[in-house]
């Protein structure tokens, strides 16, 4: 070879290797992409107009609807504590027959002519000298008849909020988007339920601020097609055979999802995992705070059944007593929120359509030893169609696996799994 050609030769290697050093040294700048050096700030709209999204990522929520705020408090906060005799006195409509301390907490039963009542004041074990983790809230139910309220409608309708599970998606029965929302039903008109429950919510269990976060009015004629659904899964499942119901309209009702309100920004009301949390807003540095990622995370919820005879159930978790402002700080604005999770995704190599669903900034409470911090974060519901050809090679219909995608709205970091 000449002295030329081998000069020649040795150029181009030497720019090759340039250029590859270049292009990993310009990927390792995108991926440690923070928000101390932000772009300039940009609405949704425009933001979305301008960035290539992943293959078979979509955004699927309308982003005029998405609320923002430029800053907000950390809060230390404990579960709120309720007085159970108060309650007891205040709630219970039946002559109280039976009490004991469970692993939850107080519990009472009352009977009355053709009633029965069940209450239990959570407290997290702490009346039993235990851990039992469930506090802030409590469980009330009505039988009547001694029917429980849910019988057959806990099969026809998901009592819990957040997205369907593989069950609703599949077969149906227990779909709640199927049932209409803010609808009058025959024996009472939605706003004057909504007031009925709010005086129980307020009045008497002096509930802190409360909005509604679902709500859903289960009609005879959606009910009945949902309990054909039901029948033909278990034909299906060859399972067996069961005492055909008999619903009728007595069986509507209203259901309610409500979630705490802190500074007019909703507690998260859905399960979620928690991730690296090292770089949270929240005082994580202190040994008291035990988060490991995959960890669940806490998750507020009031949910209320009401149907021709009142309240008939009632359970509530997680509520919280704020006990000190921690600081006040401005948080990454929405669209830089998406970019977070756009460039993340982006990694990755989406097999399957994935759908961000929804995007709202709420609080979320970080655990440590004796209390919790609650820090602002920005919370996206992401869907992944799981969907998979049977043996024929016909795709069956979709079914999407849900998870949330967790941002801290101050620093900018995901800290969910």
């Amino acid at each position: 070879m000449s002295k030329t050609l081998l000069k020649k030769s040795l150029v181009i290697f030497f720019c090759f290797i340039l250029l590859i050093l270049t292009l990993a040294c310009e990927k390792n700048r995108t991926n440690q992409r923070t928000f101390e050096e932000p772009k300039e700030d940009v609405d949704m709209d425009t933001f979305l107009q301008t960035v290539d999204l992943p293959q078979n990522f979509s955004v699927g929520f309308d982003t005029s609807k998405v609320k923002t705020v430029d800053s907000a408090k950390i809060y230390k906060a404990v579960p709120l504590e309720f007085d159970a005799d108060k309650i007891a006195n205040k709630l219970l409509r039946g002559e109280i027959v039976s009490t004991e301390i469970s692993a939850q907490g107080p519990w009472f039963e009352t009977e009355g002519k053709s009633f029965k009542e069940y209450l239990t004041v959570f407290d997290g074990g702490k009346s039993m000298g235990i851990d039992a983790g469930i506090a802030g809230g409590l469980s009330y139910s009505v039988y009547l008849n001694e029917e429980p309220f849910n019988s057959i409608r806990s099969e026809l309708f998901a009592n819990q909020p957040g997205p369907p599970d593989s069950i609703a998606q599949e077969w149906g029965y227990n779909l709640k988007s199927d049932y209409s929302s803010f609808t009058d039903l025959s024996f009472m008109g939605y706003e004057d339920v909504l007031a009925a429950v709010e005086k129980v919510l307020y009045d008497i269990l002096e509930f802190p601020g409360l909005i509604v976060a679902e709500t859903y009015s289960l009609d005879l004629d959606t009910m009945l097609e949902h309990y054909e659904l039901y029948l033909k899964s278990r034909e299906h499942f060859g399972g067996e055979e069961e005492e055909e119901i008999t619903l009728t309209k007595d069986d509507e009702c209203y259901v309610f999802f409500f979630r705490q309100m802190i500074d007019d920004i909703p507690v998260i009301n859905v399960i979620w995992n928690g991730g690296n949390l090292t770089d949270s807003a929240a005082d994580i540095s202190k040994p008291s705070i035990q988060i490991a990622a995959g960890n669940v995370m806490p998750d507020t919820s009031v949910n209320v059944c009401y149907d021709k005879n009142g309240v008939r159930d009632i359970y509530a978790h997680n509520l919280y007593e704020i006990v000190e402002s921690v600081e006040e700080k401005p948080l990454v604005s929405a669209a830089k929120a998406l970019q977070v999770v756009i460039d993340d995704y982006s990694e990755i190599l989406l097999a399957s359509e994935t759908i961000m669903e929804s995007m709202e900034l709420c609080y979320v409470a970080i655990p440590s030893e004796d209390s919790y911090q609650i820090i602002p974060a920005w919370v996206f519901c992401i869907a992944q169609n799981e969907s998979r050809k049977d043996l024929t090679g016909s795709t069956k219909k979709p079914v999407f696996s849900y998870e949330f995608y967790v941002i801290d709205a101050m620093t900018g970091k995901k800290i969910s799994s």
